[in-house]
């Protein structure tokens, strides 16, 4: 409220300057011009006031956003390339890309027969784990414009172990908070000899995205009260569930939310919110424009 009163007396006080400097005649201008000095300096100091409550107007904090990234041709060809690259490179026969749109990152490698070879020697007893382990980091920053990341961008969330397989998750950390849905991660399915099995690849490129909210935490939290979820009981009935309190809701941090269009990606900043107790749902919210933007049911049923 205070910032949009400020906001305006700023503009009054821009107008009164111009509107009289265009009135007054040529006697009337000079000794003027110290109250013009003492105005311009007002508005001045309001701007500055402005400037340290972070107050942009609305029509300037959505210009340009959300950010879109399209589908690019030059982005699918470099990929292919890079594909071609490297199926050489580990003497593996020619088989096309399996590409997600719009990212142009490999999805799988579901057509290469047997593999990719990776670790080319046979690691002492006890040294298994280290090998592979520098075996993916070596891939990694080899292949990095295929798999369109930057390396220094990567970190490990988890590393699973089933039979003689062992699944490596990393996570996108070149935004400045963390990316939210399905978006974000690198999985590699690798085995004991150093084979690569499976390539996973939802990372995103790298866009300016504003830094600070426009919708503030309580905002949202207010938002969702009252909200009413629909969904399906394990009888295959349609049930309803409202929220009633401030206690039913917990707004968890902020995120980048990248969102799947047919032919584009679209990259939000939002509010990543939980409503409901036994039952819950994981609600987006555009931190920027307050619109929602997904919600994932927590449970199964």
């Amino acid at each position: 409220m205070c910032e949009a009163l400020l906001a305006r007396r700023f503009e009054t006080m821009n107008n009164e300057i111009f509107s009289y400097s265009s009135r007054a005649t040529h006697e009337q201008r000079a000794p003027a011009s110290a109250r013009m000095i003492l105005l311009f300096t007002k508005c001045l100091l309001i701007f500055f006031v402005l400037a340290g409550t972070g107050y942009i107007p609305q029509d300037s904090r959505r210009q340009n956003y959300p950010v879109i990234i399209k589908d690019s041709v030059d982005r699918r060809s470099r990929a292919e390339r890079e594909w071609r690259r490297m199926l050489d490179a580990y003497g593996v026969v020619q088989t096309p890309p399996d590409l997600y749109p719009v990212t142009n990152t490999p999805r799988s490698i579901v057509g290469v027969s047997g593999g990719i070879r990776i670790l080319d020697y046979k690691p002492n007893p006890g040294d298994e784990a280290l090998a592979l382990r520098e075996a993916v980091k070596v891939f990694v920053d080899r292949w990095r414009d295929l798999l369109a990341l930057d390396p220094a961008a990567l970190s490990l969330e988890s590393a699973e172990d089933s039979g003689d397989t062992r699944k490596l998750t990393f996570r996108q950390s070149s935004y400045a908070y963390p990316i939210g849905g399905t978006f974000g991660h690198l999985i590699i399915l690798i085995d004991r000899t150093g084979t690569l099995l499976q390539l996973d690849d939802r990372f995103v490129p790298q866009v300016d995205l504003p830094l600070k909210p426009s919708v503030d935490r309580e905002l949202v939290s207010k938002k969702l009260i009252g909200r009413i979820f629909h969904y399906t009981d394990i009888g295959g009935r349609q049930q309803e569930l409202r929220v009633s309190g401030p206690s039913e809701v917990s707004v968890k941090r902020l995120v980048i939310m990248p969102l799947e269009k047919a032919d584009s990606v679209e990259m939000h900043v939002a509010w990543e919110v939980v409503a409901g107790n036994s039952m819950s749902w994981t609600v987006y919210i555009d931190a920027v424009t307050g619109e929602e933007l997904k919600t994932v049911q927590n449970f199964q049923t």
